[in-house]
C-alpha cells in the first residue's frame, strides 16, 4: 500500500474579482504555488479599434458636404483629395495582419496591370498617372486596412446606419429642391456647366406649379444626383426594416424608403430605378431561397405600398413631366431604354475602344486625375472621357482589367450569398445583412453600366462595407458564445 499523498496547499488568490488576471506557477517540486499577476496587454488605441470604420464614413460624408459650400472653392482640390488620402494613410498606419477577402487577388491583379500602364506611350503626365494610381489604390485599400480591425456586429450596424441616414438626407433635400426652387440648391458642377446651355436645359423640367427646376441634386452638385441617395435609402432602409424589432427603427426605415422613392421619381433617372427593382428582386430571391416568407411579405407590403403612394405624390408635385418620363419606361423594352441612353457608351466601349486600346490607353487621361493633373497638350494623346465604368476599365488596362475587376465583384457576391443562405446566424442575423449587402453589391455591379462607380467615393464605400461585413462575421464566429 502506497504512502498517503501529502495534502495540497490551498491555492492562493482563487477568490475575488482578480482571479482572472492571475496565473499560478510552481517554481520547484513540492513547493507551494505562487501567484503571478498577468500584465494587461497595452491598448493600441483608435488605429486598432473597429470604431475607425464609422469614423471614416463620417469623414467621407464631411468631404461630400464640404464640396457644396461656395466658400470652400479655393480648397476644393484639397477636400476632394482628403478622403482618398486618408484611406491611403490608414493603409500604412493601421497595424496588424488583415483577413483575406475573396476579391483581393483579383483587384490587386487589376491594379498591378493598371500600374504597368505607367509605361504606356499614352501616359504623357507622370503626375496625372500617379494621381490615378493613388485614387485606385485608395478605393480598394479598405480591403486591406478594414480587415485588420476588430469589428463587432454593433459597429457594422452603426456604419450602415450612418450611410442610411446620409442617403435619406440627400434624398430629402432633393425633394425640397423641387418644392422650393432655388432655396436648397447648390451650385451646379463646373463639369456639367462646361457642357453648354442646351445640355443644362435638358436637365430641367417643369413642375406642376409651372416653374422650371433642375432634376433634384440632393447633397451633390449634379442634377439628378439625388437618385443615388434615393437608391441606397430604399435598399438600406429595407434591411433595417426587416432586421429591427423596435417600432421607432421600423418607422424611420419606412419613412426613409418613402422619401427615397419620392426623390427617385422626381429625379426621373430610369436606369437607377431599374437597378433598384433588380436589387429588391435579388433580396426577395434570397429570402425565398432561405424560407423567410414572413420577412418577404413585410418587404413587399412596405416597399410596394410606398412605391404606389410616392408615385402619386411625385406626379402631384412634378406634373406631367414626371408622368410622361416614367410612362416612357413601359412604352419600350427595358433593354431598349438602356440601349438608347447609356447603352450606346457600352456598345462603343466594346466595338471601338477595346480594339483601339487592348492593353490600356495610358494613365491620367480621364476623370479627376486628368482634370487636375493631366496634360492634354499633345494632340496624339488627347484627354479621354469615361461615361461608364467599363470604358474606364478599358483605359486602365484593356481586356485584362475588364476581366479581373468584374471577377473580383463576382467573387465578393458569391461569398456574401453564402452568408445570406446560412441558417445559423451567430445570434446577429448575418443572413439578413448578407441578403442586403448581396443586393447592394448587385446594385453596384449594375451601376458600372451607368457611370464610373469605382473611380469615386461610392466605390470606396463598396469595398469598405464588404470588408466590414467580413470582419464582423469573422469576429462573431470566433468570439466565445457567452461574450456575444
Amino acid at each position: 500500500m502506497s504512502a498517503p499523498r501529502p495534502p495540497l496547499g490551498v491555492r492562493p488568490g482563487l477568490q475575488g474579482p482578480g482571479v482572472l488576471g492571475r496565473k499560478f506557477v510552481r517554481r520547484a517540486p513540492d513547493v507551494p504555488l505562487e501567484v503571478v499577476t498577468r500584465r494587461a496587454e497595452p491598448s493600441r488605441g483608435l488605429l486598432s479599434s473597429g470604431k475607425l470604420v464609422p469614423l471614416f464614413i463620417g469623414l467621407l460624408i464631411f468631404c461630400q458636404l464640404a464640396l457644396l459650400v461656395d466658400a470652400i472653392g479655393p480648397l476644393r482640390l484639397v477636400v476632394r483629395i482628403l478622403a482618398f488620402g486618408m484611406s491611403l494613410a490608414l493603409l500604412v498606419c493601421v497595424p496588424g495582419r488583415g483577413l483575406r477577402h475573396p476579391a483581393l487577388p483579383f483587384v490587386l491583379g487589376s491594379l498591378g496591370i493598371t500600374a504597368l500602364n505607367f509605361f504606356n506611350p499614352g501616359t504623357v503626365s507622370p503626375l496625372g498617372a500617379a494621381a490615378q494610381l493613388g485614387i485606385q489604390l485608395s478605393i480598394i485599400a479598405p480591403l486591406l486596412w478594414v480587415t485588420r480591425l476588430s469589428i463587432d456586429p454593433k459597429v457594422f450596424r452603426l456604419t450602415l446606419a450612418l450611410l442610411f441616414f446620409f442617403n435619406v438626407a440627400s434624398a430629402a433635400v432633393g425633394v425640397l429642391q423641387v418644392y422650393f426652387p432655388g432655396r436648397f440648391q447648390p451650385a451646379v458642377s463646373s463639369a456639367v456647366q462646361s457642357q453648354g446651355d442646351s445640355y443644362l436645359r435638358s436637365l430641367e423640367f417643369e413642375t406642376a406649379s409651372g416653374e422650371r427646376v433642375y432634376r433634384p441634386m440632393g447633397l451633390t452638385d449634379m442634377p439628378g444626383g439625388a437618385a443615388t441617395g434615393a437608391f441606397y435609402a430604399v435598399l438600406l432602409g429595407s434591411g433595417f426594416l426587416l432586421s429591427s424589432r423596435r417600432g421607432l427603427t421600423r418607422g424611420l426605415s419606412g419613412g426613409g424608403i418613402l422619401i427615397g422613392l419620392l426623390s427617385l421619381y422626381l429625379c426621373q433617372v430610369r436606369a437607377i430605378a431599374l437597378m433598384l427593382v433588380v436589387c429588391l428582386a435579388a433580396m426577395a430571391f434570397v429570402l425565398t431561397l432561405t424560407g423567410r416568407v414572413g420577412r418577404l411579405a413585410k418587404l413587399f407590403a412596405v416597399v410596394g405600398g410606398a412605391a404606389v403612394f410616392a408615385f402619386g405624390w411625385a406626379v402631384a408635385v412634378g406634373g406631367d413631366a414626371v408622368q410622361s418620363r416614367w410612362d416612357s419606361l413601359f412604352e419600350a423594352k427595358p433593354e431598349d431604354v438602356y440601349r438608347n441612353n447609356r447603352g450606346r457608351f457600352l456598345e462603343g466601349t466594346f466595338e471601338h475602344l477595346l480594339p483601339e486600346y487592348p492593353l490600356g490607353a495610358g494613365l491620367g487621361r480621364y476623370g479627376m486625375p486628368n482634370a487636375y493633373f493631366g496634360d492634354n497638350s499633345d494632340p496624339a494623346y488627347p484627354g479621354l472621357w469615361a461615361e461608364i465604368q467599363w470604358t474606364a476599365w478599358v483605359y486602365d488596362g484593356g481586356a485584362l482589367v475588364m476581366v479581373l475587376y468584374p471577377l473580383g465583384l463576382l467573387a465578393t457576391m458569391a461569398w456574401v450569398l453564402r452568408i445570406a443562405r446560412r441558417r445559423e446566424d451567430l445570434g446577429e442575423e448575418f443572413w439578413l445583412w448578407g441578403s442586403v449587402i448581396f443586393a447592394y453589391n448587385l446594385g453596384a455591379l449594375a451601376l458600372t453600366f451607368s457611370y464610373p462607380f469605382f473611380m469615386s467615393q461610392v466605390g470606396m464605400e463598396f469595398w469598405l462595407l464588404n470588408a466590414a461585413l467580413l470582419g464582423a462575421w469573422t469576429h462573431a464566429k470566433t468570439l466565445h458564445a457567452h461574450r456575444r
